[in-house]
């Protein structure tokens, strides 16, 4: 028998990557998703794959969930979630009910059938430490809870005192990835470089937000999903977080005159203020850097493509994926 998979939000940007490699590395996978199968775009190419199987559900649906769970998974990949700052911050509520209250059903199911859990976090889990590079065990600095920007990161921290609860409790098998800013082709054009390329590549100017000196460290797809497996392997890996991104600083405004070198367009940048659009409800994070020693050390694992590199292979998919564009 073929070994089985779960992966929850695979419909989603690193999901649907993560699904067609799994695939190609001849496991079964059972995904479920909000998302109907026929509006998954980006699931088109495996969507009639003999070991590819779709449910649409929502995590805080217990009998769902229930329903949908295959008691004898070895694996559970949990990356269902809300994602991105704006619709974070015009739903705070909702946020933390998908990733909170939809973490602790999907939780008990996993400690239940004793199925190793790989839960995907975030680089907003340290919020605005302003000592970086960011290790694993440094301290999170928050800014105050009337500022919804901070929903994500608080949610995301309450689940993963949930895993550490549950292996000092029940022994369950859990490892955690931090990822810092992923992009990469099919990502929802609602951050700094998927926006830019939708932008760019749509004739637009691209927006530059505040004063572009913002630094971040973007990290491609394919290295995040490799680290991520390897980490769902590694025997090394139960019981830890690690720190998944490249470690190369970039300002925004870098990122986005480089897309638009890439791109060959001749197009201005556009300002915009987030005080303006956002109101007080948004609080910018000045920089953003992993130490990524501990993936390197245990995992074995590093990010290796360029953000050039990665810009370019974004690019050339948006002209084989015109739907993205519209």
């Amino acid at each position: 028998m073929k070994q089985k998979v779960l992966i929850t939000g695979g419909a989603g940007f690193i999901g649907a990557r993560l699904v067609e490699r799994l695939l190609n590395n001849g496991l079964e996978v059972y995904v479920l998703d909000v998302m109907p199968l026929e509006k998954a775009y980006r699931l088109k190419k495996v969507s009639s794959h003999k070991d590819f199987f779709y449910t649409q559900g929502d995590l805080r649906d217990k009998d769902q969930l229930i329903n949908w769970y295959k008691k004898d998974a070895t694996h559970l990949y949990h990356l269902a979630s809300v994602v991105g700052v704006q619709n974070y911050m015009s739903d705070p509520l909702s946020l933390i009910d998908i990733v909170v209250v939809g973490t602790r059903n999907l939780l008990e199911l996993a400690s239940k059938y004793d199925t190793r859990v790989l839960f995907t976090s975030t680089s907003e889990i340290y919020a605005k430490n302003p000592n970086t590079p960011w290790s694993e065990n440094d301290d999170r600095v928050l800014g105050p809870t009337s500022i919804d920007r901070w929903s994500y990161s608080s949610s995301k921290a309450v689940c993963e005192h949930m895993l550490f609860a549950l292996f000092r409790s029940s022994n369950l098998k859990f490892t955690i990835v931090r990822f810092f800013n992923v992009y990469g082709p099919g990502q929802a054009p609602i951050f700094v470089v998927s926006k830019s390329l939708y932008q760019v590549l749509n004739n637009e100017s691209p927006y530059l937000y505040d004063t572009g000196e913002q630094t971040r460290c973007f990290t491609y797809v394919d290295d995040a999903i490799e680290g991520m497996i390897i980490a769902s392997k590694s025997q090394k890996a139960i019981g830890e977080v690690f720190n998944i991104g490249s470690n190369i600083e970039r300002t925004m405004k870098n990122a986005i005159d480089l897309i638009i070198k890439v791109s060959g367009k001749n197009i201005d940048i556009k300002k915009f203020e987030t005080v303006k659009e956002y109101g007080e409800k948004y609080e910018d994070i000045p920089r953003r850097i992993p130490n990524v020693s501990k993936a390197k050390e245990i995992l074995k694992w590093e990010a290796t493509t360029s953000l050039e590199e990665g810009i370019r292979a974004s690019i050339e998919w948006c002209e084989e994926n015109s739907w993205w564009l519209k």
